[in-house]
């Protein structure tokens, strides 16, 4: 959308908003102006027909109430704003005064109608032998607004044309400068510097055109001096650029074309941070920093991307162009070798071994630290908790026989008290303990630690039933094959409990006597979408994956919609020897 239709439908919105607020302010004033006229319409026929009730009433002669209220309203016809009706005292209508002919011609919608009637109440009086209504009818008041309101609304919509289409005029004619702005610079981006723009009549347009030509000009000239420097690189098999020192590339050779992808004339005038990933934007900089020092650069390994955006891997070397006349730099040449084959193997080799290594060294420091830290747990703060308890009950077993002294003070309450508080906190501490590292890991093995594990969830949640299966010798298979498989059970199992809402999880432990162990935890819970999960961000998942292939293991995870997930975990001979 243009910059002249958006400013067009800005200015429309305003007036629009403008013409409501008008319309609801005259609809409004409408609706008041009929409600008052109706109120004292209605007011004055009421006292004038009370008088005639009175006075019929006073003057027994002239006949019976409800035959002088006829002949009266029969020789009154039609009152404003108001409909009479005259009924005998069996209910038979008598009299209706006739309706309004004022703009009779006029047929308002139900809506308008709807919105201006007044909600004023029909006034009723008993006379004798009859009873009259007096009901408010506002019709041809709302007739006449209808017409005032049809008519501002014509007049309304022929002015919001007419301003409108001015508007759009006058914005024509003030933005048509843009048109030739948007030339030049496209131009200029084509790698035509010989764009100028016209001199403008507007002084904002006028100083864009000179900053604009001037810049023009100075690419030009450059460019032209840099590219007569650049016919040294034409042959040479690497990617030789050279920029000027505001980093834009005045030389790109046919190596640097197949390299990249880009033309000569798609890159002469652009600047090199074209070709620079976002991230590496300041590495780039600190480049261009010092070559303006006049420094050389060699073999700097970086990244480029190329025109279909592959990234490149690149060896970077790089030497300062210096005006032989002032001695000072004017820009750089830049030779770059693609090495993104070999990088990529390199790479990929020592990711591989480091990741396994930082991850077996994680997983051996985090197990080192809880058991450091259950062990200082029990040393430390179990014997001061031990010890608080232990004088608790002395004490209370001293003061237990002056209990019924009430001018004792209530010293066995105290230590009843902190012999509770001692408990709590023993009980807490084993807790902490038990979560850190399991004693029955060091004292009984993985075996006996798993049956403690399932017996202990097993309590906690007596509404599903936990299977525990194990196969083969299962004794000595070290402390990091141990911990880990642990983990990852503790881990599994608690999945299924919180998120899985299974009612049957099954674990079974098998060691083959290829010495190869396979573990494999299913439940029957709700499962779960596999492929849309990004498993790299469930740290639960990335945890049971990573302490997996810390051990040159096997890990996989399949999952049915409402059919429950099962875990498969192989672990090869070399770590359970």
């Amino acid at each position: 959308m243009s910059l002249r239709v958006r400013l067009n439908l800005l200015i429309t919105s305003l007036l629009l908003v403008f013409m409501i607020a008008v319309g609801y302010v005259v609809i409004k004033g409408m609706k008041t102006s009929i409600q008052e006229g109706v109120e004292a319409a209605t007011r004055v026929t009421t006292q004038l027909l009370d008088t005639v009730i009175i006075s019929s009433v006073q003057n027994p002669e002239w006949g019976y109430t409800h035959d002088v209220m006829r002949r009266f309203l029969e020789s009154l016809g039609h009152v404003r704003s108001n409909e009479i009706r005259l009924y005998s005292i069996s209910g038979a209508q008598l009299y209706q005064s006739p309706p309004s002919k004022y703009r009779a011609d006029e047929n308002p919608p139900d809506w308008f109608e709807h919105m201006l009637h007044p909600r004023e109440q029909a006034v009723t009086r008993l006379i004798r032998f009859g009873r009259l209504e007096i009901i408010p009818n506002p019709g041809g008041a709302i007739r006449e607004a209808w017409s005032r309101v049809r008519n501002l609304f014509w007049l309304g919509l022929t002015f919001f044309i007419l301003l409108n289409g001015m508007v759009y005029w006058m914005l024509g004619r003030a933005l048509q400068p843009l048109g030739s702005i948007l030339k030049s610079i496209n131009q200029v981006e084509q790698g035509d510097l010989t764009a100028r723009l016209p001199e403008f009549s507007l002084p904002e347009f006028s100083r864009i055109g000179h900053n604009f030509n001037a810049m023009t000009s100075s690419l030009q000239t450059s460019t032209a001096e840099n590219q007569r420097l650049a016919l040294i690189a034409q042959q040479t098999a690497d990617a030789m650029i050279i920029h000027d020192l505001n980093g834009n590339i005045s030389f790109w050779n046919p190596a640097a074309q197949r390299i990249f992808g880009y033309t000569s004339k798609e890159m002469i005038g652009k600047s090199a941070s074209l070709l620079s990933p976002r991230e590496l934007a300041e590495d780039l900089a600190q480049n261009l920093e010092v070559i303006t020092s006049g420094q050389s650069i060699d073999n700097h390994i970086t990244q480029r991307i190329s025109k279909s955006g592959q990234v490149i891997d690149v060896s970077i070397s790089a030497a300062p162009l210096i005006d032989p006349k002032t001695n000072e730099v004017i820009g750089d040449i830049c030779s770059m070798r693609d090495i993104t084959e070999l990088k990529k193997a390199q790479e990929t080799e020592r990711k591989l071994e480091e990741n396994r290594q930082l991850t077996h060294v994680i997983q051996k420091h985090i197990e080192d630290e809880r058991r450091s830290l259950a062990r200082e747990l029990h040393d430390e703060l179990g014997q001061y908790v031990t010890a608080i308890k232990t004088f608790a009950v002395a004490i209370a077993n001293k003061t237990q026989a002056s209990a019924n002294n009430p001018g004792m003070p209530d010293v066995e309450g105290h230590a009843r008290i902190i012999v509770s508080a001692a408990n709590q906190i023993y009980d807490g501490m084993h807790n902490i303990i038990r979560q850190l590292r399991p004693g029955s890991l060091d004292n009984l093995g993985l075996a006996e630690t798993l049956k403690d594990v399932v017996s202990s969830y097993q309590m906690q949640n007596p509404n599903i039933k936990i299977n525990l299966q194990l196969k083969g010798d299962l004794h000595g298979l070290g402390e990091t094959v141990s911990i880990n498989l642990y983990r990852i059970v503790q881990e599994s199992i608690n999945n299924a409990l919180k998120y899985a809402e299974a009612t049957t999880i099954d674990v079974k432990l098998t060691k083959f006597k290829t010495d190869n162990l396979q573990l494999d935890i299913v439940d029957n819970g709700k499962g779960m979408d596999v492929e849309s999960v990004d498993q790299t961000s469930h740290f639960g998942i990335l945890g049971m994956r990573e302490r997996a292939q810390a051990l040159h293991g096997t890990f996989k995870i399949v999952s049915v919609k409402d059919k429950g997930t099962a875990i498969h975990v192989k672990i090869p001979n070399t770590f359970t020897t």
